[in-house]
């Protein structure tokens, strides 16, 4: 490591906020590897969000090597330290944290799980999908909205896991696959969703009819024009105004 290196990693203690931003900022620009240690340990301790936002960055140019030190920080008995180690990993973007990754979905601080959730979708590797769908069933609505802008960032590849989910038991997965599957726009989904107009739960009905609606076609259109006597209002309403939108 140079002396000016050297110095910002020194710096990286300094208890001026200013100072501590100065320093993570030219270790983005050196990407000295040997800065390793000392940025992990910056990145545990240092709680103002744009030193810490820096000191990703610094430890994003270091590629691959931060990964496995970092996986490790996953289990740590802080959980703004399990946070912020998801939160590198995801930028990163290296499918060797996955399974890290996967763990924290189960992690008792609600923050960690929304953050690894959206690491996994920054890393896109499919075999988070069938996890990341059966978390829809949490009842946080601020996860269930992560977690479907996620699973939307997979795009087709999420399909059969989410169809699948459409017989779910609890109908908070069935409600928000259906959403999905709106979103992604992939129109082999149509019967399967179709096959869900006669759920027992008004909001499963719902997201349905949303769906059918954003995927269109002749068949999805006939669907959604068939519950103009759905016996919930909410469900009659959206679908006149898909019929008013159409017309």
């Amino acid at each position: 490591m140079n002396d000016i290196a050297a110095g910002r990693v020194r710096q990286l203690e300094d208890a001026n906020p200013n100072l501590r931003l100065r320093a993570a900022l030219d270790l983005v620009t050196f990407a000295e590897p040997d800065a390793l240690e000392p940025l992990m340990l910056a990145l545990c301790r240092e709680r103002d969000v744009f030193v810490r936002e820096t000191i990703t960055r610094a430890l994003v140019g270091l590629g691959e090597t931060p990964v496995a030190p970092l996986i490790h920080l996953l289990e740590h008995p802080d959980a703004q330290v399990r946070h912020n180690a998801a939160h590198t990993l995801g930028k990163i973007g290296h499918a060797q944290a996955v399974d890290g990754l996967l763990e924290r979905l189960r992690d008792p601080n609600l923050q960690v799980v929304l953050k690894s959730a959206v690491a996994l979708g920054q890393i896109g590797d499919s075999r988070a999908i069938p996890t990341l769908v059966l978390l829809l069933e949490h009842e946080s609505r601020e996860l269930q909205s992560t977690l479907v802008s996620v699973l939307e960032q997979f795009g087709t590849r999420a399909t059969e896991p989410l169809l699948a989910a459409l017989s779910h038991q609890h109908w908070r997965v069935r409600e928000q696959a259906a959403y999905v599957l709106g979103f992604i726009g992939n129109i082999a989904a149509v019967p399967a969703l179709v096959n869900r107009l006669a759920d027992d739960e008004w909001q499963v009905r719902l997201a349905v009819v949303h769906a059918l609606g954003d995927l269109g076609g002749d068949a999805a259109l006939q669907a959604v024009r068939s519950m103009t006597s759905d016996p919930d209002e909410r469900v009659r309403s959206l679908v006149a105004r898909l019929g008013r939108r159409r017309s």
